[in-house]
């Protein structure tokens, strides 16, 4: 370890990573690097922005057997959302690093032995396609473009605010591989997907938490007085003019101002079985911080479905998809299903058949995200059934992703969130065959086998005759049709 004083404002600073090449002033900002046994201000770097995540410096975890804490961290920015790289150390003293995408996680080391001179180039790598990476075939997962938006702790590398970048994910079951095609020669991070364990007590308190992502709870949107920076409520369908509380202010909402008013307008007209902002309890308490609208823009037959984003200080982000044919509860795969040309897919020792293939669109979005979404977005949907569970593979221009959804019964969904017990039916018409909606024609024969014997039995073929023997022909239609109304009232 070397500690130094800050050049910028004479706070202690100090490094605990020999590989460490730079370190942030946790009291100014200013990224420092060590230079022989001083220490040399070389920028200003700012905060990481509030995320929700878990982890922080001095985070310590276990990757397998492999114990590891976390030293310094990066947050990057792309087009649609951001992600945080933590720089670790394991126990043995190597260095790593630490991919936390909305507590999605992945730990990476630097591949020295990697034939760099076989990978393709940043620019003919898609997603979905396959890369091979030091002999072993992977799938694109992402093509990222970002910039480097924040940081603090020490880090291997020069960085600093504005700093941008070019990298790839691959993955290969629970092997991820990252390739970092920032400078001239790219570079290889490999490593495994999931299974971490973090010690808890060093992870961030749920209560700093819950304080930092409370803006997210969706009822009352707050927007800063342009006048005397104080706090501007609006609530759901208000006007685009609104009175500043603090100092009077008549404030016209315009711009993305307007379109945060029009979405919850929009909000106000869409009814949701959950709305934004509603807690329930599965497992542990989900609040509802984003609602999604979708559909099938190709078959305008096809119902419009609901999404539904839950998010839990200490178990990160859940989705619930509600459809006509009931609730699904959806993870994120961190262990990718191995494809067989895209009519099957083997995951979790089980083989899944493909059932559906179509383009998902986005027709009304409320709330909060992970990512950034808007109405139109288009997402290529391919779903693998086994049973009453469902794979499903999504791909847009930059990603594809797995998640596994479970169904869940409209009673558990309703005693999750205190809703009364509701349970919807959907009546359709009969579907019998048609041989199956027509009377036995064993008993109409019957029936007309007794009338001919009573009339050739009878002396006189009298009216009361006649009456009898309509009753004998009609008979066995009556009692056909109460039975199968009997066994309907049963059935259902």
């Amino acid at each position: 370890m070397q500690q130094f004083l800050c050049p910028q404002c004479g706070a202690s600073v100090r490094f605990d990573s020999a590989g460490a090449v730079m370190v942030v002033c946790g009291s100014c900002r200013s990224t420092i690097t060590r230079d022989a046994e001083a220490a040399r201000l070389v920028g200003v770097m700012a905060e990481l922005v509030e995320d929700g995540s878990l982890v922080q410096l001095g985070t310590r975890g276990r990757a397998g057997q492999r114990g590891f804490q976390v030293l310094g961290g990066l947050r990057l920015r792309y087009e649609a959302g951001s992600w945080n790289e933590w720089y670790i150390v394991f126990d043995e003293g190597t260095h790593g690093w630490l991919s936390d995408a909305s507590g999605q996680y992945a730990i990476t080391r630097r591949d020295e032995q990697a034939d760099v001179s076989l990978l393709p180039s940043f620019d003919e790598l898609r997603p979905g396609e396959p890369a091979k990476v030091g002999g072993a075939l992977y799938t694109v997962s992402d093509v990222r473009r970002c910039r480097c938006i924040g940081g603090e702790g020490e880090l291997p590398i020069l960085v600093g605010d504005g700093w941008e970048s070019r990298v790839v994910d691959a993955r290969r079951g629970d092997a991820f591989v990252t390739l970092d095609y920032s400078d001239a020669t790219p570079v290889v991070y490999s490593g495994t997907a999931g299974q971490i364990r973090f010690d808890k007590d060093t992870l961030r308190r749920k209560e700093e938490i819950e304080a930092s992502t409370g803006r997210y709870r969706g009822k009352v949107l707050a927007l800063d007085c342009p006048s005397c920076a104080g706090t501007v409520s609006i609530a759901v369908a208000m006007a685009t003019q609104v009175v500043c509380p603090s100092c009077s202010s008549l404030l016209d909402c315009s711009g993305d101002r307007a379109e945060i008013i029009e979405a919850n307008r929009r909000l106000a007209r869409f009814n949701t079985t959950l709305s934004l902002g509603a807690r329930g309890r599965l497992g542990a308490e989900y609040t509802v911080i984003g609602i999604m609208q979708c559909d099938v823009p190709t078959d305008r037959t096809e119902p419009a479905w609901t999404e539904y984003l839950l998010f839990n200080p200490d178990q990160g982000y859940l989705w619930l998809v509600e459809t006509q044919e009931g609730w699904q509860r959806v993870s994120v795969c961190d262990d990718w299903p191995l494809l067989h040309d895209m009519g099957s897919a083997r995951w979790g020792k089980r083989t899944w058949t493909r059932k559906y293939d179509y383009v998902s669109r986005v027709k009304q979005v409320f709330g909060a995200f992970n990512w950034r979404v808007r109405r139109g977005d288009s997402t290529r949907v391919t779903d693998f059934a086994c049973g009453h569970e469902t794979l499903t593979r999504e791909q847009s221009d930059d990603e594809v992703t797995w998640s596994h959804a479970v169904r869940m019964g409209e009673v558990t969904i309703a005693d999750a969130f205190g809703l009364p017990r509701t349970t919807r039916y959907t009546r359709t018409a009969p579907t019998r065959p048609q041989e199956d909606q027509t009377p036995d024609t064993g008993l109409i024969w019957i029936g007309i086998a007794g009338t001919v014997t009573l009339l050739w039995l009878s002396e006189v073929v009298d009216f009361g005759a006649i009456l009898l023997g309509i009753g004998l022909i009609w008979a066995p239609l009556a009692m056909t049709g109460h039975l199968r109304g009997a066994s309907s009232l049963l059935e259902d």
